[in-house]
Parts: C-alpha cells; structure tokens; sequence
C-alpha cells in the first residue's frame, strides 16, 4: 500500500469503528502522514533487537542528490555570506535516517548507476582511522553529520573524492526517520509502495485506528451519562 491508501483505510476504519455514533472527525491529513511515519518507528524499534526485521524492506532511494561545495563550519546555513571559509568540501543534504545503534541506516552512498560505493562514517574518529589506513587512505569516503541543519536535514561530506572531483549527482539507499520527507525530493513518492512490509503497514493501520476511535471516544463522552462512583457520606 502507499501511504495514502494506508492514510485511507485508518479513516475508514475509524468510521466503521465508530459506528456513525460520533460524526465529528475531524483528520489532518498531514498529521495522520506524521503518524503513520511514527507508528512505523515504534515498530522498527521493537522488532530491530529481536532480528526478526529485515532492513532492506525499510529502504528509499534519493537518486540525482547533487553535490554543492558546503563548508565544514557549523553555521546558520539559511545566510549565505558570499564569502568561501577555505573549508569547503562537496556535501548534500539528506531527511534524517533511522539512528540504529551499529549506524547500519545507510546502505549505499554513490554514483547514480550503483557501480561505485562510498564509505559511510559517522563519528569522526572512524575519519582518522580511514586516512591512517594504507588500503583506505586515498580512497573517497563520506562523514554524516547527524547535526540537524537550519533545514532540519543531515549533511553528508564528501571527502577524497580524487578521480571523482567532477561528479555533480550521488544516490543514496537508507531507512529514513520520516518516509514522507523523502517525498520533498521524490514527487513521486505518494504513489510508490510505503517502505514497510505488509505486517508492518497492517500493524501501523490497527495501531493508528485503535488510538484514533478511543480518542474520539473519550472526546465524546458526556459527563452527564459517566456513571457515579461516589456515594454521599452517611451521616
């Protein structure tokens, strides 16, 4: 299912739950996205330890991200001062990833045509170690900046790029916090298969649809027929 449709079957869902007793519904359709995006999250969070998740069914893939030189300076990226602080380096901007305790969200950075994989790192200790390394030392590598950004974005630099210094476009394979962000860069996301599988995408539908029909509910619910509890006092 897509997103919409999953957005779809939780409000029909809540309707029939409903049973029409309450006609008040009123559904952001944005929100339900957010909590679709949230559910799917929990899940992952409580399958992942148990191994019995398969990432790859979690996967998006952002091709044609293009490289803009961007320095390693932590500055407010939404004023653009003209003026080069020398340590510019190519870098894209990317919706922030699943953060896994092995740092295992992305799968590939590289070319377009998948024919060349780059070395992800997170921490910049993983940085020295590449450079120290004889078999690694002139190879290209990325560092993720997990700092979100003015954009609320991560950055991810590209370093030792050699051969590679003309390349203007990468792809990227990952599991990323909020599916429907990806969407910013893909306008074709709403019609593609939400990054779940079927067990997923019917846990989150069931998960979504009891919260919303209690919450409706409660609501709802009038004082005046709550049952009392309290007797008066004997005096």
């Amino acid at each position: 299912m897509t997103q919409q449709e999953i957005a779809s079957s939780v409000k029909n869902k809540v309707a029939d739950g409903l049973s029409g007793n309450i006609t008040d519904q009123a559904f952001s359709l944005e929100q339900l996205y957010d909590e679709i995006d949230l559910a799917r999250a929990d899940f992952i969070n409580k399958y992942a330890p148990t191994s019995k998740l398969n990432p790859k069914y979690l996967l998006q893939t952002i091709d044609d991200l293009e490289l803009v030189c961007t320095s390693l300076t932590h500055t407010d990226c939404c004023v653009d001062s003209g003026i080069s602080s020398g340590d510019e380096v190519p870098a894209v901007e990317i919706p922030p990833v699943m953060a896994t305790f092995d740092d295992s969200a992305i799968e590939y950075v590289g070319l377009n045509n998948k024919q060349e994989k780059f070395s992800v790192y997170f921490s910049t200790s993983d940085i020295a170690l590449h450079r120290v390394r004889v078999r690694t030392a002139h190879r290209p590598f990325v560092w993720v900046d997990t700092t979100l950004n003015c954009n609320n974005n991560f950055t991810l630099y590209f370093f030792n790029m050699g051969k590679y210094n003309p390349l203007k476009f990468v792809s990227i394979r990952a599991v990323f916090n909020h599916p429907g962000r990806v969407g910013d860069l893909d306008p074709d996301f709403l019609e593609k298969e939400y990054p779940a599988p079927l067990h997923m995408q019917n846990a989150i539908i069931d998960t979504l649809t009891e919260k919303y029909v209690r919450y409706f509910r409660q609501l709802n619910v009038d004082p005046r027929t709550t049952p009392q509890t309290n007797n008066d006092p004997i005096t």
